[in-house]
């Protein structure tokens, strides 16, 4: 077994996750089939094309954006999961148990059966696939003027990554005529898009998360980070514009939904982030607003060396955003109204919203009105499972990242400080997106005590203190990748 392999098996273990199929499901999938219907549109004639990451196996979005009567109108397609996995069904209790599939470096743990996600329902080139869309008419400023939900039939016409995206937008002969001419309008859409965006004052967190290139042993190679094209940009604004409808749908023909929801952050972390950024030189007016402050905080750390750091602080400072039958908003995104309506195949709430779109859709006036209690009791166990996801992807990286870093023991770094307590500092070392603890009793010449009203530790003695976002040479003195710790000292200067 390979280093990620082992790590793998390891975490999952820790988290009692399962990522093997029961019998039961393997016995129903041998009988499954994507039913057509008379009620579906044939769009199969539409130029749409998925765009996902190089790596990218389950396709559930593909895309068509075209200029009618001086509107814009943008087709979201996304693949029709709740036509073939059926409520209480086998596969639907083991994917409702999962929540949500969990991307690892080296492999996935879906929530879907491979058949199913990588086959039955991922738009594939030249495939017919079922799917539900989302046809959205903008007006020329960008503002949603309708939109509708409906059952069709589609065929993607290209399997293309943002890599490639971002190289026909600046080369016209890349693609065949009427994908580059969908691909065309979608940006003009975007630029629109973003302007709004920005008049809306939605929050721009640069949340750089690491990428590892792994040799076949499972070992680190090269440690990355992703780059934001802008093609990234179009279908993110694509799918949010679609996820901001089906909110809206679900509001409007049940007065309640699956909505994803951001809380304003608590005033005590407002407090204690617009003191920190003043010790920085930020000043901040008494009666600004949480959104005022936050915006200023980013604004301010963007060209700051400290860069990083700060945007990590903002972000601890607020949220999290989880599944909720009541419409909250969602304060990162400064909307009134979201959900997750884009990735059925891989994140159940997004397949809840499916069902529950579809139900509408079907004018059967005898479906039974579902249970906003079971709903939201759904909601919250499907908030915990993501959480826990991102736990043990997270862990999985950590701990390969210790392994890589053995053969550096005894070796110096530039490191940061990013969090202090009253035991001692963590410091994340550059280019490894990883902290390492300082314990107080290795801090240099001193005694050193915990402020935690200013959040350092200061010299008894001396005076010298250390605080978050502080810059520090440290040498690495032990790694401990099973337990994903690193043990450093400070270098005197």
């Amino acid at each position: 077994m390979n280093i990620h392999d082992e790590a793998l098996a390891q975490i999952l273990n820790e988290n009692n996750i399962s990522y093997e199929w029961p019998d039961s499901v393997k016995k129903e999938l041998k009988k499954i089939s994507d039913t057509k219907n008379i009620r579906r549109q044939d769009l199969t004639s539409n130029p749409f094309i998925t765009i996902d990451g190089n790596d990218a196996k389950d396709f559930d979005d593909a895309i068509y954006c075209y200029k009618k009567d001086g509107e814009i109108f943008l087709n979201v397609a996304i693949a029709d999961v709740a036509n073939i996995v059926k409520t209480e069904s086998q596969i639907d209790i083991e994917a409702r148990k999962r929540g949500t599939s969990i991307y690892f470096p080296a492999k996935v743990i879906p929530m879907l059966p491979e058949e199913i996600s990588n086959n039955i329902c991922s738009l594939i080139p030249n495939e017919v696939r079922n799917v539900l869309v989302c046809r959205i008419n903008f007006s020329l400023k960008g503002v949603i003027k309708g939109y509708e939900f409906f059952e069709a039939s589609i065929k993607s016409n290209l399997r293309a990554t943002y890599d490639s995206i971002d190289e026909a937008l600046k080369n016209n002969n890349l693609l065949p005529k009427e994908i580059q001419k969908s691909i065309v309008e979608l940006k003009k859409l975007t630029k629109l898009l973003l302007l709004k965006r920005s008049q809306r004052y939605a929050l721009e967190l640069d949340a750089t998360e690491p990428i590892l290139e792994l040799n076949k042993s499972g070992e680190i190679k090269k440690i990355k980070t992703s780059q934001r094209l802008f093609s990234h940009l179009m279908i993110e604004e694509a799918m949010l514009a679609a996820n901001i409808c089906a909110a809206n749908y679900m509001k409007k023909h049940y007065g309640y939904g699956v909505y994803r929801i951001h809380e304003e952050p608590e005033t005590i972390k407002i407090d204690a982030l617009k003191s920190f950024f003043s010790t920085k030189g930020l000043t901040v007016k008494s009666k600004t607003s949480s959104l005022e402050i936050i915006t200023q905080c980013l604004k301010f750390s963007s060209n700051h060396e400290l860069k990083k750091s700060l945007q990590t602080l903002v972000l601890q400072s607020l949220q999290r955003a989880e599944y909720s039958t009541e419409e909250i908003g969602h304060f990162g995104l400064q909307l009134e109204n979201y959900s997750h309506f884009t990735s059925p195949i891989r994140r159940y709430p997004d397949l809840m919203v499916h069902r529950l779109i579809k139900a509408k859709l079907s004018n059967k006036s005898k479906i039974k009105e579902p249970n906003k209690q079971e709903i939201e009791l759904d909601c919250v166990e499907l908030s915990d499972l993501e959480r826990q996801a991102e736990k043990t992807s997270r862990s999985l990286v950590q701990q390969l990242i210790c392994h890589h870093l053995k053969q550096f023991i005894g070796d110096d770094f530039n490191a940061m400080i990013v969090s202090i307590t009253d035991f001692g500092v963590f410091a994340e070392i550059d280019n490894f997106y990883i902290s390492g603890l300082v314990h107080v009793s290795d801090l240099p010449n001193d005694r050193y005590l915990f402020d935690n009203i200013s959040n350092t530790l200061r010299g008894r003695s001396k005076g010298r203190s250390f605080k978050q976002g502080q810059k520090i040479r440290v040498r690495i003195d032990n790694v401990l990748p099973y337990e994903r710790k690193i043990n450093l000292s400070i270098i005197n200067k």
